[in-house]
């Protein structure tokens, strides 16, 4: 996913997370280009032995470098992803939000 210049607002196709087709939530943007939620970086890659959901190239190396420096987000994509989808963010992190709670009060 390329990132437009930040005067320039994402369009909501530009802002979707093409592995469970919903709003980015927290992007993560790996070596190859690809940006997926965080969510569903960290389930596909452990399904895909550390690899880009979308072109299989080995993102090992550099996700375990990244989740060390606390850097996996791409902070700058976040920022504009909430910027351009406001309401579309806040309604997905209520969405993950109340499935964390459903999960951790079972």
């Amino acid at each position: 996913m390329k990132v437009l210049p930040r005067s320039a607002p994402l369009s909501l196709e530009e802002a979707r997370c093409p592995v469970c087709s919903e709003i980015l939530l927290e992007p993560v943007t790996m070596p190859c280009g690809h940006s997926v939620c965080l969510h569903c970086f960290q389930r596909t890659v452990k399904l895909t032995s550390l690899c880009c959901p979308l072109c299989r190239l080995r993102v090992s190396s550099w996700a375990r470098k990244q989740s060390r420096e606390k850097s996996l987000v791409n902070a700058e994509l976040w920022e504009l992803i909430r910027l351009s989808h406001p309401e579309r963010c806040r309604r997905r992190m209520e969405q993950r939000d109340g499935q964390t709670v459903k999960k951790t009060s079972k």
